[in-house]
């Protein structure tokens, strides 16, 4: 084999090989500063809770949230004076007018600044961050609502105005942005995390793409083999992840295709919580600072309702069709380092390539 490619394979196996296997915990504490940004790789179902109430519990503070749409978590990082800037597209609200939520009362407060985007304009800043580029357009007809007339904190850092090059049109676009850390949920991962997520995406994958770096809860960790036998589902990719959670149950009470549906009963009494400060405290003191971990989370849970509680919940199997990623492997270098392909060795392509001034040092 061709000694720059052994050292090549030595590098990806090395990489590979890696454990970020860790509590969200030590995760939390290792990898998120007071007053960074972060955002959800997760939109709606997935929702990494699990991590929501490990932030919570590490007492960070001054933090700003992306969030394409909230259900639980915001609320309760509000209530925990974990963030105080918010650039949202969709936060849940039940009660109507009769009940007045940690969002509604930390903005009558002015405990929280908030940006109102859409769910197509935040979506546009994490790609933009996402693939390095400056901004990114957006629709029009964006040009004549309130979410671009009416700017919250963000100002001048969210809409621009810049010249078509081609029509010479004024075109409406959006700063990319990438926030320091996201996190994310998913089904699986490897120990290395490159985490595998499959069902409702939404935002996930340009969320888990735009940030630094991803702190991943899992529910199951498997072999790097069973990553690269479905490499279509891969939507965290290890150099991304700093941490990996193996987390069971890291969701609820959200759902995840696969694995357990929404658990209603106990939406409903933290929902029932909202409307108090003094309730809410009550929720949370229980279920949050009353247990270290999510361990302890489905301890009590158990003991307070019963483990069948769970079960009922559970996902009855629904398999897809493995697809087939079948090549014939042939090697386009020989044990000399030469191709036939190309008709020249290696060390006779890279020349030509310097040649052409097309070969860029690593």
């Amino acid at each position: 084999m061709y000694e720059g490619g052994s050292r090549s394979e030595g590098a990806v196996k090395k990489f590979m090989d890696q454990d970020k296997r860790m509590s969200g915990a030590e995760a939390v504490a290792r990898f998120v500063n007071d007053g960074e940004s972060f955002v959800f790789a997760n939109c709606l179902t997935g929702m990494p809770l699990a991590l929501v109430h490990d932030l919570i519990r590490s007492g960070k503070k001054n933090l700003m949230l992306f969030q394409q749409g909230g259900i639980e978590e915001v609320d309760l990082l509000i209530s925990a004076g974990s963030i105080d800037r918010l650039a949202v597209a969709y936060n849940f609200r039940m009660g109507g007018k009769r009940v007045t939520p940690p969002l509604d009362r930390a903005l009558k407060e002015g405990r929280l600044q908030v940006e109102e985007l859409t769910n197509f304009t935040l979506l546009a800043m994490m790609k933009a961050g996402a693939m390095g580029y400056p901004f990114m357009p957006v629709l029009r007809g964006m040009q004549v609502t309130d979410v671009v007339k009416k700017q919250g904190f963000l100002g001048r850092e969210c809409f621009q105005e810049v010249k078509d090059p081609f029509g010479g049109e004024d075109v409406l676009v959006v700063k990319g942005y990438s926030p320091d850390f996201a996190l994310m949920h998913v089904q699986r991962a490897d120990k290395a995390g490159n985490g595998q997520l499959w069902g409702a995406m939404i935002n996930s994958k340009w969320a888990a793409l735009a940030p630094e770096r991803i702190i991943l809860s899992a529910e199951e960790i498997v072999d790097t083999d069973v990553i690269l036998s479905a490499p279509h589902l891969t939507i965290a990719p290890a150099h991304k992840v700093c941490a990996v959670v193996h987390c069971p149950w890291g969701a609820h009470p959200s759902e995840l295709a696969g694995f357990y549906d929404y658990d209603m009963v106990f939406r409903a009494l933290y929902f029932a919580s909202l409307n108090s400060p003094e309730a809410m405290k009550g929720w949370m003191d229980e279920w949050i600072h009353g247990v270290t971990d999510r361990k302890g989370y489905l301890e009590r849970y158990a003991g307070k309702f019963g483990k069948e509680a769970l079960e009922a919940i559970k996902a009855k199997p629904f398999k897809s069709v493995p697809a087939d990623y079948g090549y014939s492997f042939a090697p386009n270098w020989d044990e000399k380092g030469y191709s036939d392909k190309f008709g020249m060795n290696l060390d006779e392509l890279a020349q030509f390539m310097e040649e052409k001034g097309i070969l860029r040092e690593g």
